[in-house]
């Protein structure tokens, strides 16, 4: 597609177009001219200013209209007004002409949805407001008179009953005077003018039932009743209110309430506010940890990461000098390699574990022996200092994490049962003994048949004679085919171990001591002992390394990499739990030691020795929510190199429960509890429904190449939402430097490394949340580790693969570190930026900070405004096990930092001593930051998408109304969406780009799009404001939920197949009934296929572009368009006549299902049974009712195709290819309603069923009023809105109550539809019937009727 230059479009746009009409009203016998606006040309930005002007006006002219009405109904002396009653001139009325003719405002903030809402919400909002003031004024001086004793009191026991519950809820709220609140807001509402554009909830909902009633919008002729109406109208408008606004008003102190008060909360006295905690604890990140613990969790789980990489690291450097110096030769069915290579990583093993920790540097001898290794195989001295840089730095980390564990340098602490450890003397220089060695039995569990560790024939032949040994001994011999046997049951049992549950192997082997108590012996690769010292003191020491004959048998393996690597990792739990737990325990002193009196329950303390002092400390709560400890943190003490300075102590279960970091929930899911129906329950659904949803998950987004560059692109916006793009370019520069330097594919500097692991212990780094849900999604499903797809498919079909499947394991690893650095590249750039703007100020002496403290904060705003994994509340965690949703923290993490930018802003902004917000005033030195930060904010998710869009419609010449109407031609899941139009100057159709997808934000303002629209349809259907509001509310909050509860993406494509029969949610047949079986499976496989490969499309449509090739259905690609879509930016084509297949689909659907109101249905007015006549009534109103609704949106669709280009004939022959008949389709464009009315067969029926129930025939009975309905819905446009009720055509409940007569009831008073608001109501004097009896009725019928009341 060719895009054509900004002027030529111009001047290419009708003349016609943007003109303004000028009209003439009189007002009071004069003529004053006016313009008219045109409508389609005003912009969302200009109808909202324009909003606030007209809603001003016209709450003036709500007072001011007030009075005239009192004048019109008679009543003005109560406000010295003079009477127009019996007048023939309205004053209500000239006082709207008069403001509509001096509001300049009005038409353009009624053009579009923006301008519409903002009117209403100033009209409401200042009276409201006014009057809630003034009702707090009054309520604050009854108050007082009555502390003074001048206020009777008069109340009965019941409103003390009130009282007492607006007491509770204003102590919630911090807010006083409710009651006058809402009512001084009720009584200010009744001054809004406009209330019959704006509606109420009972004008939405059709009701008049408890507090909603619906509007009288028909004009009477009587001045003083027309005024009774109209003060009816506001009364109703504002009744409403205090029924709403209650409700409203609670939801939000209850979100403030949770937002603010947290822990106060948690241990209040009141079971409504620790009920609200609870609730609000499944969305927070903490649940219901204190949020010092659960900050100290994550400093633990991030100091691992960093610990992980650090180990990473080394291997990687020491992996790439062996393989390239001593590379691995496989011979057939050999796994052995060089022999050179395997001494040369076995020494470095040997120099890692060699000698003192506490000593510096290697053990001379084997670096000697090393070095000639290295010489001979001619590896040059730089990556010769690579290798002994990397073994004495994983010395130090040793050393380091010992001394955590310790709990300092030369530390030695007191156990529980009397035994005293010196950590680091015990493990310095027995540290391989706790690590354990690798053992190839235990690494090659997946290699397949073939593939797997076999142990040595004389191994085998060893450890069978040491148990021939061990059975003699213990007087109960065994034979060479017996202990043969025994060895094969041990390497059986091995082969099904799991090295990674415990810190060292074990095996079990059957106990041949005759009487023995146990059945198996356990053995360990390494032996404990302790023993006892001259003193009585008791020390443990670890002895050996256990038997070599089983060593052997299992294949160790002393490769430095393994030793690293677990070395690291081991240590890296047991060190970085002792440290969470020293600061949990600071924070517990600390704040017991500033207790007062008056300290809140909640803020005395964690731990506590007896439950008594623990239900003191946390105040009013149950008493089963004090729990022992123990239980919860036995885990962190079972290797006993830990000390246990919790034992005995007593908290909350909240607390206690917040140091496991495996959920009930996931244990069962992942089959570690539940017993074996509960087992084979949590296999069922891992393997059969979550495997399928992370498989799609992966390759959709890991595996895309498109994904990772959309991602990537869009991410930015981040920066640009913090205002971190307005700062100095110089130090933007540096931060996008830093940014590029660091993130993690491949091996990075050592210097670049070791800042990166700075960020992970920041928790500023490897956050990414939609990685994030995958990676415990895999764990939840046991990728890998008991996992069908996996153990039993693709694994074994990758390791057959050789070195093609080696190759497909590093291709889809650096796909998952690209999609982390992706993530990470933006972070660091953020953190960096907000690092120099403290750093800054701090060097100003505006702020007194140390460079921790500095980078502390700095990564506490990247994690709150940033989406990042940690914060994912537990209910959205938990849901990623259910196979709904896709990637469900990343929409919640989009609201949680959005709101975290704003919050952020704020208090940069407010006063540190007042707390106001006023940036002109306030003397908080981040200010200036806090203002960049809402600009950046502001032109992230509105003014940059916005001018995008109005600038594409100028540049494009693509006026508002043709965008509008576009948008009903557009994809289902883009209807809501920011579209680029553009226009193709030699076809003049319409392209769109859908900005949504590369805005990140779009969650955000997606919902208030989706109202906007709403209110925008409900604008040219000349329908009240709140409905369209109600309905855009209604579709915005189901898009809310939508990421959550909607089906992920294998799941849809299964449910395509199982509950949809075939047809997909865009309504695209896969295959019918008469499809053969054999092609109909080829699609199943093939549809759901398509969830589990990644996206390739792109790059095909891209490679049929540069060789000219084209599609299945003839059209051709351009190069230009393919490559802007793999960056997230193709162009589509807007096909509104491929679009009307979809709704000429939906059209008769909704016709069809129209006429089961009436036929079927719960009510099942043919199944049998008598029924009522005015069941039958209602059912063909309710019918006829939907289907007016349907041939109106089908209407809509019309004018829309011809807004954008479709003339009527095409838009003819469009649907007379689709079957639709030539009558309807002529119907459907001049608006004529076509009436369903029950068929022969139908009415047959109701004789059926009259006959078998023998009962009178309830269609006939009706069937008059059914004929007057057919007359009444004959006459409806469906250009207009409905304007019929049920209520127009139901008779009198005893109308029918003599079954025996048949007889034909007169037709009730049916109103016949205007095309203005009439006076179809109005009953001639003379003959006492309504225009529309008048029209309607039989001679007959109108006798009956001019006799009723």
């Amino acid at each position: 597609m060719a895009l054509r230059s900004g002027v030529g479009i111009i001047q290419d746009l009708d003349e016609e177009k943007g003109k303004k009409k000028t009209v003439e009203r009189t007002v009071r016998g004069s003529k004053i001219k006016t313009t008219e606006v045109d409508k389609s040309e005003v912009g969302g930005v200009t109808s909202a200013v324009a909003g606030i002007g007209s809603g001003l006006v016209k709450t003036v002219e709500g007072v001011v209209s007030l009075g005239a009405e009192l004048m019109d109904l008679g009543a003005g002396q109560m406000l010295n007004l003079p009477s127009t009653k019996g007048s023939v001139v309205s004053a209500a009325e000239e006082v709207e002409e008069f403001f509509d003719t001096i509001n300049v405002f009005e038409e353009t903030a009624e053009a579009r949805a923006a301008g519409k809402i903002t009117q209403a919400l100033v009209q409401i909002g200042l009276p409201a407001g006014a009057g809630s003031k003034l009702a707090l004024k009054l309520a604050n001086k009854a108050i007082k008179a009555k502390k003074a004793g001048n206020y009777a009191n008069v109340l009965s026991k019941n409103a003390q009953k009130g009282i007492k519950k607006a007491k509770q809820l204003n102590k919630l709220t911090g807010k006083k005077r409710f009651g006058a609140l809402v009512l001084g807001g009720a009584a200010g509402e009744t001054l809004v003018g406009d209330t019959e554009d704006i509606g109420t909830f009972g004008d939405v909902f059709e009701t008049n039932f408890g507090p909603f009633s619906q509007l009288d919008r028909e004009k009477k002729e009587n001045i003083s009743e027309d005024a009774t109406r109209k003060l009816m109208n506001r009364f109703k408008f504002a009744g409403e209110s205090v029924f709403v606004t209650p409700f409203v008003y609670g939801i939000g102190i209850g979100a403030k309430a949770l937002a603010k008060q947290g822990k106060e909360l948690a241990y209040s006295s009141s079971r409504i506010a620790r009920g609200l905690d609870k609730f609000g604890a499944i969305f927070r990140a903490r649940s219901s940890k204190p949020e010092e613990v659960f900050l100290s969790k994550m400093k633990e789980n991030a100091r691992k990461m960093a610990d992980t990489n650090f180990s990473m690291e080394q291997v990687a450097r020491i992996d790439k000098v062996t393989n390239k110096y001593f590379p691995a030769t496989k011979k057939f069915l050999d796994k052995t390699g060089e022999p050179g290579r395997k001494k040369f990583l076995s020494d470095l093993d040997k120099t890692l574990f060699k000698g003192d920790l506490n000593k510096e540097g290697l053990d001379k001898t084997l670096q000697s022996s090393l070095l000639k290794q290295m010489n001979k195989a001619e590896v040059p001295l730089p990556d010769q200092s690579i290798i002994f840089k990397g073994l004495k730095d994983t010395r130090n980390k040793f050393k380091e994490l010992l001394e955590i564990t310790a709990g300092g340098p030369g530390a030695k602490v007191d156990l529980p049962a009397g035994v005293a450890v010196d950590l680091r003397a015990l493990m310095g220089d027995r540290i391989k003994n706790y690590i354990g060695n690798t053992y190839e039995m235990f690494q090659n569990k997946e290699a397949g048949l073939f593939n797997r560790f076999k142990p040595a024939i004389k191994d085998k032949e060893q450890v069978s004679e040491m148990f021939m040994r061990y059975a003699a001994k213990n007087k109960n011999p065994i034979n060479d085919f017996e202990a043969d046997q025994m060895v094969d049951d041990l390497i059986n049992s091995a082969r099904n171990m799991d090295p990674k549950k415990d810190t060292l192997p074990t095996f079990a082997y059957q106990n041949l001591t005759k009487s023995a108590d146990d059945a198996y012996n356990i053995k360990t690769f390494a032996q404990t002992l302790t023993k006892e010292s001259t003193e009585g003191d008791k020390t443990l020491k670890v002895i050996g390394k256990g038997s070599k004959a089983f060593r052997k048998l299992f294949g160790e393996v002393e490769d430095v990499r393994h030793s690293i690597f677990e070395g690291v990792n081991r240590l890296s739990v047991v060190a970085r739990k002792n440290q969470m737990l020293d600061e949990v325990l600071d924070t517990d002193e600390a704040m017991k030691a500033v207790v007062k009196a008056d300290t809140p329950a909640g803020q005395r303390g964690f731990f506590h020795s007896t439950p008594l002092e623990a239900r003191r400390a946390f105040g009013d709560i149950p008493g089963d929510e004090i729990v022992k400890i123990d239980p919860y943190v036995e885990n962190y003490f079972k290797d006993g190199l830990l000390v246990n300075r919790l034992q005995g102590m007593y908290t909350t279960r909240a607390i206690a429960e917040g140091f496991d970091n495996v959920s009930k929930l996931q244990e069962f899911m992942r089959g570690e509890t539940g017993g074996a129906l509960g087992k084979t329950f949590s296999w069922a659904w891992r393997n059969l429904l979550l495997t399928p949803k992370a498989g799609a998950q992966y390759a959709k987004t890991i595996l895309s190449v498109p994904t990772h560059i959309r991602n990537f692109l869009s991410s930015g916006a981040f920066a640009l939402g913090n205002g971190t793009l307005f700062e100095n370019p110089q130090l933007m520069k540096e931060a996008m430097q830093r940014a590029g330097a660091t993130i993690q594919i491949g091996i990075r500097n050592p210097l670049s490394m070791e800042r990166y692991r700075r960020y992970l212990e920041l928790g500023v780094t490897n956050t990414n949340t939609r990685l994030g849900d995958l990676r415990n999604l895999m764990k939840d499903i046991r990728f890998g580790d008991g996992n069908i797809a996996t153990d039993s498919v693709l694994r074994p079909m990758l390791n057959s693969l050789g070195a093609l499947g080696k190759g497909v394991k590093k291709g889809a690893k650096f796909m998952q570190d690209a999609y982390v650095a992706e993530d990470d590249f933006w972070k660091v750039f953020n953190f960096e930026v907000e690092y120099g703007r403290i750093f800054k100020l701090n060097k100003d002496k505006l702020l007194k900070m140390s460079n921790e403290q500095m980078e502390e904060m700095a990564a506490k705003i990247v994690r709150n405004t940033v989406p990042n994994y940690a914060y994912v509340g537990e209910l959205v965690r938990a849901a990623r096990m259910t196979p709904f949703g896709n990637f469900m923290s990343w929409p919640s993490e989009v609201y949680r930092t959005g709101g975290g930018i704003v919050k952020q802003a704020l208090e940069e902004i407010a006063d540190p001593i007042t707390k106001k917000i006023n940036p002109i005033t306030s003397k908080n030195p981040m200010k200036a930051i806090g203002m960049k930060r809402l600009a950046g904010m502001t032109m992230a998710t509105l003014a940059l998408p916005y001018g995008v869009i109005k600038g594409s419609q100028a540049i494009f010449g693509v006026s508002n109304e043709e965008a509008d109407a576009a948008n009903d031609f557009v994809a289902p899941w883009a209807k809501d969406s920011q579209k680029i139009y553009m226009r193709d100057p030699e076809t003049d159709e319409l392209y769109y780009i859908d900005y949504s997808k590369n805005n990140v934000y779009d969650t955000l303002t997606r919902p208030f799009q989706t109202i906007l629209r709403n209110v925008q349809e409900g604008i040219e259907d000349e329908e009240i404001l709140l409905k369209g509001f109600a309905e855009g509310v209604a579709q915005a909050a189901g898009q809310v939920a939508e990421p959550f509860v909607s089906e992920s993406m294998f799941t849809e494509a299964f449910m395509d197949i199982y509950s949809r029969n075939g047809m997909t949610n865009e309504g695209v047949e896969l295959y019918s009934d008469q499809t053969p079986e054999a092609e109909k499976y080829q699609r199943i496989f093939k549809h759901l296929g398509k969830t589990l490969v990644p996206t390739i499309k792109p790059f095909q449509r891209l490679g049929k572009a540069i060789t000219d090739t084209p599609s299945s259905t003839g059209d051709f690609f351009e190069i230009g368009t393919e490559m802007a879509g793999i960056m997230g930016w193709k162009p589509v084509k807007v096909e509104p006549e491929r679009a009307l297949g979809f709704y000429i689909y939906d059209f008769q659907r909704g016709i069809s299902k129209a006429r089961k109101e009436f036929t079927g249905g719960p009510e099942g007015l043919l199944k049998g049974g008598p029924k009522t006549p005015q069941s039958v009534i209602e059912r063909l109103f309710v019918a006829n009712q939907a289907s007016f609704e349907v041939q109106k949106e089908m209407l809509r669709h019309f004018q829309n195709a011809q807004k954008i280009g479709m003339s009527r004939n095409q838009i003819k022959k469009s649907l007379e290819k689709r079957g639709i008949p030539e009558s309807t389709i002529d119907n459907l464009f001049r608006g004529d309603f076509k009436f369903f009315f029950p068929s022969e067969a139908i009415q047959d029926r109701f004789k059926e069923i009259s006959r078998e129930t023998g009962t009178p025939n309830p269609f006939l009975q009706a069937k008059g009023i059914l004929n007057g309905m057919k007359g009444a819905f004959k006459g409806l446009s469906l250009y207009r809105d409905f304007p019929l009720t049920l209520e127009d055509f139901m008779p009198p409940s005893d109308t029918y109550d003599d079954q025996s007569s048949l007889q034909t009831p007169p037709l009730p008073n049916t109103p016949m539809p205007a095309k203005v608001a009439s006076n179809t109501g109005q009953k001639d004097p003379i003959t006492n019937l309504t225009s529309t009896q008048t029209a309607l009725l039989s001679p007959m019928e109108k006798v009956i009727a001019s006799k009723r009341t």
